[in-house]
């Protein structure tokens, strides 16, 4: 499998809504539910924390979660609210530091974002029945979401593992283009620190010079589908995953292939042997 390239965005002369992580927070862990209005434990015993509390600007809507969040007894979560931007600013961001996280450069982390629109969007798009804008991590182009409305099924996730560039981090959700574009939306983020000998880390220290590793695919043989994502120990549940490298502006292009990791802690790129 050759490697596909993620070209990369350089956002120059944009003005940037930032919001700042909560103090007191969990020192490996941190599960933010976007637009939500309380703090809770949801049916998976993890702990949510509600953006509400900051100046993070936006717009907050209540939206239809899925149905398998709906067939639980405990239907409290992050699907069933969005935080959309509308406003006047190209990008905002979530910034994380090194005083209300404890973010350390060269330290690892992984970050997930999901996307649940519901049945309703409240802003028109650019195409009929189908939204897009972009993830950044700092300045870099992480991915491009792209979601068909109405939605259903399940929300969208995108999963990328982070080394530090400096003692904070930066995830920012950005229209296309400036003056055209949808607008951008949230349903959750999650933050959390990753152990050194993780074969994600490894992989990006030893193959990609450090460079963040997007997930591609994850096969998972030991939690339930239904388990939210981020409430398996991801250290230790079997699943296996094919990443790729993603490309860092004043950085040389990513030259290695994509790799596949699990939880044996192996490697392997195109041309190895199994």
């Amino acid at each position: 499998m050759v490697l596909r390239l993620v070209i990369v965005v350089l956002v120059i002369g944009l003005n940037c809504k930032c919001i700042e992580g909560q103090s007191a927070i969990s020192v490996n862990f941190l599960a933010i539910d976007c637009g939500g209005s309380l703090n809770y434990v949801d049916s998976n015993g993890m702990n949510w924390i509600s953006d509400n509390s900051t100046d993070i600007d936006g717009e907050v809507l209540a939206v239809d979660p899925p149905e398998y969040i709906k067939a639980r007894a405990n239907s409290t979560s992050p699907l069933s609210s969005i935080r959309i931007f509308p406003g006047g600013y190209s990008k905002h961001c979530y910034l994380f530091g090194p005083d209300d996280y404890n973010i350390s450069k060269n330290s690892a982390y992984l970050i997930r974002a999901s996307f649940w629109a519901g049945s309703l969007f409240p802003y028109s798009t650019i195409s009929q029945n189908t939204i897009s804008f972009k993830l950044l991590i700092y300045t870099d182009e992480w991915e491009t979401v792209q979601i068909d409305l109405p939605q259903s099924g399940r929300e969208v996730n995108k999963e990328i593992y982070v080394i530090a560039i400096r003692n904070e981090i930066e995830v920012c959700l950005a229209r296309t283009s400036p003056n055209n574009s949808d607008t951008p939306f949230i349903s959750s983020l999650i933050l959390r620190k990753l152990d050194t000998a993780l074969p994600p880390v490894t992989a990006s220290k030893k193959f990609t010079e450090g460079r963040p590793l997007m997930l591609v695919k994850r096969t998972n043989y030991g939690v339930s589908d239904e388990a939210h994502p981020g409430s398996a120990d991801i250290s230790k549940s079997k699943q296996r995953g094919y990443m790729k490298c993603m490309a860092r502006t004043g950085r040389r292009p990513c030259t290695n292939s994509s790799m596949q990791v699990g939880k044996e802690g192996k490697k392997q790129r195109k041309g190895e042997q199994k």
